[in-house]
């Protein structure tokens, strides 16, 4: 309220309805946007070894999968080089979506920092990134050309249909 100058709730509350920037300066604010690749390997195994085998014996290998709230696409192209175990990248796509659209911009780019990469399958480093700079890594086009990013909103937005599976770790995880 202070940093846009306003005397209250009541003018910021106009002001998120009526000022678009506003608004995103707003969701930017309170989005938190902490991700990274193979976050909880214990999860990422039991995916690996349960459920994608499930999923894929049952439905094919022309899987529709969402990850919503997919903040800087840690997620979904952690997904991807996992689902690549399986198939051929051409046969994967997964589509991924956030409120935030500074973290789809950055998802877009796809450069990481090492933190970033610290419990990611050192083949899938190896086979998927490349070394820019000091500490940082960008993912292959091979990889990004896999997921869809769109902008979501979980709470107004009509969700995707028919899918798979969905992964919403990054929303669940902060709600009760």
């Amino acid at each position: 309220i202070a940093r846009n100058k306003h005397d209250g709730y009541d003018s910021y509350c106009r002001a998120l309805k009526t000022d678009q920037k506003v608004l995103d300066e707003f969701v930017n604010y309170l989005t938190i946007n902490v991700s990274e690749f193979y976050r909880n390997p214990t999860l990422w195994k039991t995916l690996e070894d349960v459920i994608l085998p499930d999923l894929i014996n049952k439905f094919g290998t022309k899987l529709k999968i969402w990850s919503a709230a997919c903040s800087t696409g840690d997620e979904p192209y952690s997904l991807v080089m996992l689902l690549s175990k399986y198939m051929p990248l051409s046969d994967i796509s997964v589509i991924a979506t956030d409120i935030d659209k500074q973290v789809l911009e950055k998802a877009n780019v796809g450069v990481y920092n090492a933190k970033s990469l610290a419990n990611l399958p050192k083949d899938f480093v190896d086979m998927y990134f490349t070394k820019i700079g000091e500490k940082n890594y960008r993912i292959s086009d091979r990889i990004k050309k896999c997921v869809e990013f769109r902008h979501h909103n979980l709470l107004q937005d009509e969700y995707i249909s028919n899918c798979d599976l969905i992964l919403c770790r990054n929303v669940v995880i902060y709600f009760t």
